[in-house]
């Protein structure tokens, strides 16, 4: 290499590295300004420094970072009140971040480049993380809950569903932080939904008890009525007889355990029984009230025919649900042993 090169090269890497140095240097000058076209949230703070940054955040922010924040989970909703989260805008570190977002990339871009970094960055937003677990943990109170299977009960006259439900939980920390989020945004509506994990799954729907259950028999005492339902819909009212004053037909939950033809009556060993107490009358004999059908429910309880009609409507058996031959005929084929049978 001669002189006159080596001077050359010489002066073109003092050039260079005059060039780097300058760079460096302006660079290092706007590490407190922020660049152009930054935004925080809603609020330009583009060419600011850090001072004039946090006093322009404080005064235009304060009143966005004091927003409720509402909950939702199926239908229910759970209010995030500023105050008990004591919210309140954090311009300090809301500055960082947009100072942080100036500062992408190399000094190189940022200085040669435009300086317009064309961001904007969410507030930060200083808040209670006990008073925000605190209501984090009452919503999950609310919320958690075990699987429930699908059900059926009958009160006044009506078949009460009960619908099978999954068990879930809420997530707690997931929910925490969706809630920080939108602590942060500046938008007019900060609404999260719940997120919870399906802990159980219901063992019985709907479905599977229609298919279990095609019939279910409901006695109305009062009304003195026998409702059918076929697949949980009412199919046919039957009117009927009850148990008279001091031998009442006892309200409950039953199911149909046996299903006789031209039954013989087991005579109760009770005083109102007489000298037929303990016996066994046959089918067709005139002292057997049992009449074409029984379907037996609970410790010699049962729904029978009988021949005395106009005991219809009122109370007037032992104990036993009566019905007219014809009524209980058409009841016997359409009930299987194992129907369930609700008595009020």
């Amino acid at each position: 290499m001669t002189r006159a090169t080596a001077i050359w090269a010489g002066a073109v890497a003092a050039i260079v590295l005059l060039f780097v140095v300058i760079v460096l240097v302006v660079d290092g000058a706007r590490a407190d300004t922020i660049a152009d076209g930054v935004k925080i949230g809603s609020v330009d703070v583009g060419g600011m420094d850090r001072g004039e940054a946090r006093k322009f955040v404080r005064q235009r922010l304060a009143g966005a970072a004091r927003k409720r924040v509402v909950a939702t989970f199926g239908g229910r909703r759970f209010v995030l009140r500023p105050q008990t989260a004591s919210m309140r805008i954090d311009a300090d570190a809301s500055v960082d971040a947009a100072l942080e977002r100036s500062r992408e990339g190399d000094p190189f871009s940022r200085v040669l480049g435009s300086s317009d970094a064309a961001g904007t960055v969410a507030p930060r937003v200083a808040y209670s993380r006990g008073g925000v677990r605190a209501f984090v943990g009452r919503v999950a109170k609310r919320i958690d809950r075990k699987a429930r299977d699908a059900d059926i009960d009958w009160h006044d006259g009506k078949l009460v569903r009960t619908r099978a439900r999954a068990g879930v939980d809420v997530r707690r920390t997931r929910f925490m932080q969706a809630l920080v989020r939108a602590m942060s945004s500046t938008s007019a509506t900060r609404a999260v939904k719940v997120p919870v994990r399906v802990t159980q799954r219901p063992d019985r729907t709907f479905e599977d008890f229609a298919k279990r259950y095609p019939t279910v028999l409901a006695v109305d005492r009062d009304a003195k009525v026998l409702r059918l339902y076929k697949n949980l819909k009412l199919a046919h009212k039957y009117r009927i007889a009850v148990g008279k004053a001091g031998l009442e037909t006892a309200a409950g939950r039953y199911k149909i355990v046996e299903k006789i033809v031209n039954p013989p009556w087991h005579v109760p060993n009770s005083d109102w029984a007489g000298d037929l107490a303990g016996r066994t009358i046959a089918p067709g004999d005139p002292q057997n009230p049992l009449e074409a059908r029984w379907m037996g429910f609970h410790d010699g309880q049962g729904i029978h025919g009988t021949a005395d009609v106009d005991s219809l409507g009122t109370a007037a058996s032992h104990g036993c649900i009566r019905m007219s031959v014809p009524d209980v005929k058409q009841l016997y084929r359409e009930v299987k042993v194992g129907t369930p049978l609700f008595l009020q």
